[in-house]
């Protein structure tokens, strides 16, 4: 097809309108989409790029609006390729409304969007021409309410971001350097930090994946003294440099929406028409919201494949169609500002065909790292990573001083002799960051082991005390067993050296404000229920493991030295202070000495060292140390006992981090129920899958009855529930369970409608092919004698009769029944009319006794409708009953859990309440005396049957709502249920 164009501007109002030609070719297109568009300042080649992309001379028009070029994608056979050209903006003021409509349709569109600029002056200044990115945020969400920051959650689901900077000096160096740094944009500025509105700003923290391609004047004239090339013939450099585009541009993901679905054509069309619809009345563009509704109105869209995030085919259509509409998982790489240092991207583990686990890695790689500016931020290709992991995850994370060993003993915990994380030989401080490995889980099957390696703390050359009090507190919220490294012994120093864990409670809250949360002196209780375990791992050790002249194990040095000091004095109070912090924050805790691992002239090649030239002592203790670890090291939780996935872990990471770049205290309670918002958004996408596996498997229709079929559906729905309930978790709205019980309230229509269509066609078969004999008759005259109305009314009995005894006719085997003969009633009439045999008396007899059969027939056919009707009411009450079941099977094992998760921390504070009356600290010990009858309080509230009853009131009144039929009749059925629990 030729160019044509696709979104116009109307010439009276500024508004945009849709070329309706443009949309049907759009619709044609089944196969995923490669959607690339372009954007920019008048004058600047835009359309000469997107002709050369695809090999043409001239192909766009320099015409207003929005073009659109759909073309066979010339790498990827399985997708087409749609290019999309903007009229560009100039520097004068123009109509800036309609301008920002382009640009916000050009971002939704795409799966690549291309910024295009000359190169005059400052280039950054041409970055900063792009005002129109502000609109984004404040015009496009990606859900109707989110507890996230919205350019977080937008971030997500926007395309690649790439700067095409046109007619540069030609500089093979620099291109060769840019090269080398993978086009990365960060890499190349300095965005603003003094101003978070400005657009390179909001480019930079918008679009996951920013690239810059440099080009030179394609033909040589560009004034930068180069000479001339003949006007048929494209400058080399250019040449070069369109071809390093091209490869990017057509290597990358088909285009997707929330959720990471690929569209086709017929998908884009509609979401186009409603964007624009949503646009021109000047109203918000709620992503999830125009998704959701294509997936339920459109049937037949080729979408809701998932993609392979490095740019593959898409897989094979999943069962999942309409799976979550919720934050999505990052699709692509991120690339991120390249360090001087930076190590190559981790390779996936080679492992036997069929047996690969997501984001198990060969090497670690970086999650959190320091950016220019100094402050914290994720590596988005190592985020990716880690949200492809749907394992539970148990997470190792170690903290300390730096060149204190910490990276040696995390490879040990790898399985790793060397290679892995880096050790280094010298006095400076190697890891920087917070560095991951993903692996196998050696002890616990169907789990992923992630090592967190952190930056060592107190490194004299960074200066930046706030960075290691963030990295240690990050290291504290994410993982589930705390490791912490220390040299020679546990004394005042290593104390004072760990004097972060003092400052959790100023970086850490557990409520948020307005949440009935305590926001000064919060309980360390509730701190406990966040915090991992706490392994103290003493490295170097060269003390003898005696006490008064007894020997103690590991445990009792440590216990031992966090001992508090009577008295009130300053000095009492220093030294208890980071004492009282472990005690309380870390009531599970556990110690192992090591002594040195190798002669003082080994140690700077420990990495290069056999095995057997270690100390043998040292040996051992390593060996005990990663048993213990591989062994008692649970899986992270968060507070209800809830077990967290790879790609949770990841979502946690991005809530925490990106409160503190904003300069918020991270809050744990607010940090989950986003979580909560995001994991319960996919449970209903993924119940709503279970239910249509389900039902692939079990459905063979058409169904002899609405009870059969509605049994089957009864079944699907016990499966979809269960895995809803399996995933949700901090549902205290049953908002979702509300949406789960609309949607397969929706399937079960579906299911009837289809029920019936397949049992139509069926029936009428059935009824043509055996009537076909009484048909011929009919056109022979067979029945147009004296006695023909008789033999008629025979033969048509006879046929009745044989339909009945067709098997698998399905619900609507009597109402198809009755429109045939209906419809064959005039003929029957004809032929009554004809018969000279009968009296006129006998004919008016007949004709009754006709109309009565009708009526009859007719009425047989209501009450199976009402009969139908009721079924279906029934099985509303039903639903709403199983949803209540499993609902109160849900709440009793959370119930379950959290007693057992407070009786774990009743427990501890008793442990710690003896050891300080043991220890003669009475004030101490009264303290905790007040946060243990907390916990008791708490757990007779739990133990209440209000506790569950809450619950159940909130889901019957969700329920009213979903299922109109149960109205009247759920009142009773929680009663019952109370009953129960009294």
């Amino acid at each position: 097809m030729e160019p044509i164009c696709l979104v116009e501007p109307v010439p009276s109002s500024g508004a945009l309108r849709v070329n309706p030609a443009a949309l049907g070719l759009l619709r044609v297109l089944a196969r995923p989409l490669h959607v690339l568009a372009v954007f920019g300042p008048c004058g600047t080649g835009k359309s000469f790029l997107m002709d050369r992309l695809v090999g043409q001379g001239k192909g766009f028009p320099r015409s207003p609006g929005i073009w659109v070029w759909c073309l066979p994608h010339p790498t990827q056979p399985d997708q087409a390729l749609v290019l999309l050209d903007t009229e560009g903006f100039s520097e004068q003021e123009g109509d800036e409304t309609k301008l920002s409509r382009l640009f916000l349709l050009n971002v939704l569109l795409s799966s690549v969007f291309v910024y295009n600029t000359r190169s005059e002056d400052d280039p950054q200044r041409q970055l900063d021409r792009l005002t129109y990115v502000r609109d984004l945020p404040r015009v496009v969400r990606v859900l109707d309410e989110s507890s996230w920051e919205n350019s977080v959650v937008l971030s997500s689901v926007l395309p690649d971001f790439v700067w095409c900077l046109r007619d540069v000096a030609p500089d093979p160096c620099l291109d060769e350097a840019l090269e080398a740094m993978d086009h990365e944009l960060d890499s190349a500025l300095r965005f603003p930090q003094d101003s978070d509105d400005s657009p390179s700003s909001c480019v930079q923290r918008l679009f996951p994946c920013r690239k810059l391609f440099r080009f030179c004047s394609p033909r040589g004239d560009g004034g930068h003294g180069e000479p001339p090339s003949p006007a048929d013939q494209l400058h080399p450099m250019f040449q070069e440099q369109m071809g390093r585009f091209k490869d990017y541009a057509l290597s990358r993901s088909p285009k997707t929406v929330v959720g990471n679905r690929a569209v086709d054509g017929a998908f884009l069309a509609d979401f186009l028409e409603h964007i624009v619809d949503l646009l021109s009345r000047d109203e918000p563009v709620f992503l999830s919201e125009i998704c959701n509704g294509l997936q339920q109105e459109g049937s037949n869209y080729s979408m809701g494949y998932p993609v392979d995030p490095m740019g593959g085919a898409p897989a094979r259509r999943a069962a999942a169609t309409t799976a979550q509409l919720s934050v999505p998982e990052p699709k692509r790489e991120h690339m991120v500002p390249l360090q001087a240092s930076r190590p190559a991207l981790p390779v996936l583990a080679k492992v036997a065909p069929g047996t690969a686990q997501p984001g198990a890695m060969e090497e670690p790689m970086c999650l959190i790292e320091n950016s220019p500016d100094g402050e914290l931020q994720l590596n988005q290709a190592a985020l990716a990573l880690l949200q492809s992991v749907r394992q539970p995850v148990v997470v190792v994370a170690i903290a300390g001083l730096y060149r204190t060993g910490k990276s040696y003993l995390m490879n040990r915990l790898a399985g790793k002799d060397r290679g892995g994380f880096s050790l280094g030989s010298t006095i400076q401080s190697h890891t920087k960051g917070i560095w991951m490995w993903c692996l196998p889980h050696p002890r616990r099957a169907g789990h992923t082991l992630v090592l967190l390696d952190t930056e060592g703390l107190g490194d004299v050359e960074k200066g930046d005390g706030k960075n290691d009090t963030w990295i240690f507190a990050l290291a504290v919220l994410l993982s589930s067993t705390l490791v912490c490294n220390s040299l020679g012994t546990i004394n005042q120093q290593a104390m004072d050296q760990l004097h972060y864990v003092t400052e959790l409670t100023e970086r850490i809250k557990v409520k948020a404000a307005g949440e009935g949360g305590r926001q000064e002196g919060e309980d360390s209780a509730e701190f406990v229920r966040f915090f991992p375990a706490f392994v103290w791992a003493v490295r170097d050790f060269t003390l003898q493991l005696q006490l008064d002249g007894r020997e103690i194990t590991e445990d009792e040095y440590l216990e031992n030295a966090l001992k508090l000091k009577p008295g009130s004095s300053q000095r009492a109070q220093l030294y208890n202070l980071p004492r009282e912090c472990i005690r309380q924050f870390f009531p599970a805790r556990k110690c192992f000495v090591f002594v040195q691992p190798a002669g003082r002239r080994d140690l700077p090649r420990l990495e290069e060292l056999q095995e057997a030239e270690l100390e043998p002592e040292f040996r051992e203790q390593v060996a005990r140390f990663c048993q213990h670890v591989w062994e008692t090291s649970k899986p992270k939780t968060i507070p209800g006992g809830h077990v967290v996935t790879g790609a949770m872990l990841g979502n946690l990471a991005v809530t925490y981090v990106d409160a503190i770049r904003s300069g918020a205290v991270p809050c744990m309670e607010s940090a989950v129920l986003a979580l909560a918002q995001i994991e319960n958004s996919a449970a209903v996408g993924e119940a709503v899958a279970a239910y249509e596996e389900q039902l692939g498997r079990r459905a063979a229709l058409p169904t002899e009855s609405v009870r059969e079929l509605l049994e089957l559906h009864a079944q699907c729905e016990r499966e979809a529930l269960r895995a809803f309930m399996a995933r949700a978790f901090k549902e205290d709205d049953c908002r979702f369970q509300g949406e789960l019980m609309r949607r397969l309230e929706e399937q079960k229509q579906e299911l009837c409608r289809r029920n019936e269509l397949a049992s139509s066609g069926r029936c009428w078969a059935a009824l043509l092919e055996l009537s076909d004999e009484l048909e011929n008759r009919i056109c022979q005259g067979v029945y147009s004698v004296p006695g023909g109305y008789q033999r008629f009314l025979d033969d048509r009995q006879h046929m009745v009769e044989r339909y009945r005894q067709v098997p698998g006719k399905g619900v609507k085997a009597e109402e198809v029944l009755q429109e045939f003969l209906q419809s064959k009633e005039a003929v029957a009439q004809s032929i009554l009319q004809t018969d000279e045999a009968l009296t006129e008396k006998e004919k008016e007899m007949a004709a009754e006794r006709a109309r009565a059969q009708a009526a009859e027939r007719e009425q047989q056919v209501l009450k199976q409708k009402e009969a139908e009707l009721q079924q279906k009411l029934e099985d509303q009450e039903r639903s709403y009953r199983e949803n209540l079941r499993q609902l109160e099977t849900k709440l009793e094992d959370e119930r379950k859990k959290l007693l057992e998760e407070q009786g774990k921390m009743m427990d501890q504070k008793l442990k710690e309440q003896e050891a300080l009356l043991r220890e003669g600290f009475q004030e101490e010990a009264g303290r905790l005396e007040s946060q243990i009858r907390r916990l008791q309080q708490q757990n007779e509230e739990i133990r209440k049957p209000s506790w569950i009853q809450t619950a159940l009131g909130v889901l019957t009144n969700v329920a009213t709502i979903m299922l109109p039929g149960i109205v009247g009749k759920a009142a009773g059925a929680v009663a019952n249920v109370f009953r129960r629990l009294f």
